[in-house]
C-alpha cells in the first residue's frame, strides 16, 4: 500500500518463553536453557521482514517496515539465549539502563552498551545532511564519554579533587554531553523534537567548550574558572532554542564562549 510502518514487539522474551513451553509439551529436543533449538531461526523470521520495498503496479508505491523488538531477560542478564540470539540477528541495539531511569535521565539508553552497525553505511549521509563533519564530532563526544566511565572509577575511590585539571575538564565536558545533549524532555514543546542540524549545533557547542578548555589550561587558566563559566548555562539551554533561531543563537553562544575563554586566559596573564 506504500505506507511506512513501525512495528513494536513487546516483549519477544515472553514469546520465547511460550515457545519453550510449547516445545516442551511437544517433547522436542531442547536447546540451551530449555529453549527449542530453532529459537534463533524463529527470531530471524520475524526481524527479516523489516525492510524497504517498491510495491508492484504502475504507481511505484514505496513502503518501509521498521521492526523494534523489546527483550526483557530475567534480572537484566543479556547473556541468556533470547538476548544473544536477537543480538546476532539485529544490527542496532538500544541498552535501556535502570540506573539512568532512577536518575530521571530520559531517554534511559546507555550510550556505552548501545551500538549500531549501520554507522559505516550512513556516515556519509549524516555528514551531508548535517552539512558538516558529523561523524568526526560524534566520535570525539563518544571518546569523552568513554574516558568519563574510566575516570568515574578513580573518582569513586579517591574523589574528584585527586584528578588532574585535564581529567576534571573531561568529566565536566562529559557531564555536559549527558545533561545538555543526550537528556531530552519529551513533554517540552521544543525539546520533544530536534532536527539533525540542531543536534549538530548542540554537539559542536559542547565540544567547543571542551576544546576551548584544553587551550585555556595550556595557557595557564584555572580549572575552577573554566568549570564556573557562565556560557555553560547558555549551552545547556540551547536545546530549548526554536528551530528557526538555531543559526543565530549558535553564533551568539559561540562568540560569548570565545570571549569568556579569552577573558579567563587574559586574567591569568595579568
Amino acid at each position: 500500500m506504500g505506507y511506512s510502518v513501525a512495528l513494536m514487539a513487546d516483549s519477544t522474551s515472553r514469546w520465547a518463553e511460550a515457545l519453550r513451553e510449547m516445545s516442551g509439551r511437544l517433547e522436542e529436543m531442547p536447546g540451551e536453557e530449555g529453549y527449542p533449538a530453532y529459537l534463533g531461526s524463529r527470531l530471524a523470521q520475524f526481524y527479516e521482514r523489516a525492510g524497504r520495498v517498491i510495491s508492484l503496479g504502475k504507481e511505484g508505491r514505496e513502503g518501509q517496515l521498521s521492526a523494534i523488538g523489546a527483550v526483557s531477560p530475567p534480572g537484566g542478564d543479556i547473556s541468556e539465549p533470547v538476548s544473544q540470539a536477537t543480538l546476532r540477528i539485529v544490527k542496532v541495539f538500544w541498552g535501556l539502563d535502570a540506573e539512568l531511569a532512577y536518575q530521571r535521565h530520559f531517554p534511559a539508553i546507555n550510550w556505552l552498551t548501545s551500538y549500531s552497525l549501520y554507522l559505516d553505511s550512513l556516515g556519509e549521509w549524516f555528514d551531508k545532511a548535517a552539512e558538516g563533519n558529523w561523524m568526526e564530532t560524534r566520535q570525539k563526544l563518544m571518546s569523552l564519554l568513554q574516558d568519563e566511565a574510566s575516570l568515574n572509577e578513580i573518582v569513586k575511590m579517591v574523589g574528584m579533587d585527586a584528578l588532574s585539571p585535564q581529567d576534571r575538564l573531561k568529566m565536566e565536558a562529559a557531564r555536559s554531553i549527558r545533561e545538555d545533549f543526550l537528556h531530552q524532555n519529551s513533554f517540552d514543546e521544543i525539546d520533544t523534537y530536534t532536527s539533525l542540524k540542531k543536534q549538530f549545533a548542540m554537539m559542536k557547542l559542547v565540544y567547543a567548550f571542551y576544546e576551548g578548555g584544553v587551550k585555556a589550561l595550556q595557557a595557564g587558566a584555572n580549572i575552577n574558572d573554566i568549570v564556573a563559566m557562565q556560557t555553560r548555562e547558555r549551552i545547556g539551554r540551547f536545546k530549548y532554542t526554536k528551530e528557526e533561531d538555531v543559526a543565530r543563537e549558535y553564533d551568539k553562544v559561540t562568540e560569548e564562549l570565545a570571549a569568556e575563554f579569552a577573558d579567563i586566559t587574559g586574567k591569568e596573564d595579568r
